[in-house]
């Protein structure tokens, strides 16, 4: 259904990513920590995480505030 799709957007300084994948792959726990080690790499401070599950597929959406110094 959604594969391993990974979508981002940007508005001013918070940044959001969407992780999603199947549920029988354990390839979208993997998925959802690089995106948070990503995150983390660059100095985001990390403002919610939130994971949904439907009909199989999982998705995670990240939100980061990318200038948590301002």
């Amino acid at each position: 259904m959604f594969g391993n799709d990974d979508q981002q957007m940007s508005v001013g300084r918070y940044q959001a990513r969407l992780v999603s994948g199947q549920m029988r792959q354990k390839s979208h726990q993997q998925s959802v920590q690089e995106v948070l080690d990503e995150g983390a790499a660059k100095g985001w401070r990390l403002v919610n995480a939130t994971t949904t599950n439907a009909s199989g597929a999982w998705v995670t959406s990240v939100y980061w505030d990318t200038t948590p110094d301002r």
